[in-house]
């Protein structure tokens, strides 16, 4: 089949076969992710994106049904994967290997690497605040989150035989919101949020459910 013959056989506005389905997506949620942090998510345009990622809107029509879909396609792969595999790693790991520092370290690679994406979960955030349809949404993707820490917590502390005196739903909560919290923060000004610094809440909460296993105080909350 002639290079020619291939391109008339393709179907509309599937990538080329030297790019690769994948490798268009990829560059379609690089190219996104670049416009949507200069332009906000209400002004970047598709035609910006393709654009920038130096492709046709077929071929972004291929991957995403819509600048939406885009939009939470890349949260999703950028933000909420690598967050899903740090509770995996609390979920799995020995009761006898400590986890703060590495989940610790796992947050500032994200916050270091993801920094576009993680000022799109912002935004995102910010838009659940003012509009009832998107907070519907946000509000399923953070029990989703909240959800699957809270299954870890348990499974991690199953393994390790100290109680939970304060539930884990309510500790998946506070986790949640201080990664969020701290990863807003190191947005704006990196030096004031410290190296290891979650990680050494983490071995604090740690610390002071053992305390309170020691002492006889669970289901206190």
């Amino acid at each position: 089949m002639t290079t020619e013959t291939a391109k008339r056989s393709r179907a509309p506005g599937r990538p080329p076969a030297s790019t690769g389905g994948r490798d268009s997506r990829t560059r379609l949620l690089d190219a996104a992710a670049a416009v949507f942090a200069k332009h906000g998510y209400r002004a970047a345009t598709v035609e910006q994106i393709v654009a920038a990622a130096e492709f046709s809107k077929g071929t972004f029509y291929w991957n995403f049904s819509g600048k939406e879909d885009l939009f939470l396609s890349l949260l999703d792969e950028r933000v909420d994967q690598p967050v899903r595999a740090l509770m995996e790693l609390t979920r799995t790991a020995p009761a006898d290997k400590p986890t703060a520092t590495d989940i610790g370290a796992g947050l500032e690679s994200l916050i270091a690497n993801e920094r576009d994406a993680l000022l799109l979960a912002h935004e995102y955030w910010m838009k659940a605040a003012r509009d009832e349809r998107v907070a519907e949404r946000y509000r399923r993707r953070q029990e989703n989150l909240r959800g699957l820490l809270t299954q870890a917590l348990s499974s991690r502390h199953e393994k390790t035989g100290v109680p939970l005196s304060v539930p884990a739903p309510k500790l998946a909560t506070a986790f949640v919101a201080l990664a969020e919290g701290l990863a807003g923060a190191a947005l704006v000004d990196p030096d004031a949020v410290d190296s290891g610094l979650y990680g050494e809440i983490l071995s604090l909460v740690y610390d002071g459910l053992e305390a309170r296993a020691r002492n006889g105080e669970t289901n206190r909350s």
